[in-house]
């Protein structure tokens, strides 16, 4: 039973951002009704899961977030050396791609001017950043205290990014660039007091 909700869900999902795609309509441009009529699934059954266009762009926003959110909680709950939380950051990385759904730039845009994703883009951000001072601080240690800031603050920007560069390429190049980026955040980091 559970399986048939969450391949419904994942249609609906699928349906409105294809139909958002679909003849580059606004956001404003797509409604329920017409997913519903196009999915030939009654309105009052597709609202079970979402109420709003907005609620399908919010849920796919919570969901990258509650996955990447959760696996640095469990990896940061045993990490014990500098090694472990570098790991950290380059499995995050690697959950990241795996993770990041085929129209992520749809997803990225609406994060950008709906209401309730600005508000899930900020909690996530405050989030990530105490998340990354933590990684960082037991990965690289040694820093002084405005060097790690500045550098949480540098890798959580690049992180978004890297967001917005890969959720408009094809899988294959996310995973070309993630290496670079990888070794890129690592000499970054590497760095104790200018960076």
């Amino acid at each position: 039973m559970i399986d048939k909700q969450i391949e419904k869900k994942v249609k609906i999902i699928n349906k409105t951002i294809e139909s958002m795609k679909k003849g580059n309509k606004a956001l404003s441009g797509v409604s329920l009704p017409d997913v519903a009529k196009e999915l030939s699934m009654p309105l009052k059954e597709l609202t079970q899961f979402f109420l709003t266009v907005e609620d399908v762009f919010l849920n796919e926003q919570k969901r990258i977030n509650r996955k990447l959110e959760k696996y640095m909680d469990r990896k940061l709950a045993i990490a014990k050396t500098p090694n472990d939380a570098k790991e950290i950051l380059e499995g995050f990385l690697d959950k990241f791609i795996e993770i990041l759904p085929l129209n992520a730039e749809v997803i990225l845009a609406a994060t950008f001017y709906l209401p309730l994703c600005l508000e899930e883009r900020k909690r996530a951000k405050a989030n990530y950043k105490i998340k990354l001072k933590i990684i960082i601080k037991k990965g690289w240690p040694g820093k002084i205290e405005s060097v790690l800031d500045r550098q949480t603050d540098l890798v959580l920007l690049s992180l978004y990014g890297f967001y917005d560069y890969c959720s408009r390429v094809k899988i294959d190049e996310r995973r070309e660039v993630l290496i670079d980026f990888k070794n890129m955040l690592n000499l970054h980091l590497q760095d104790r007091l200018f960076f």
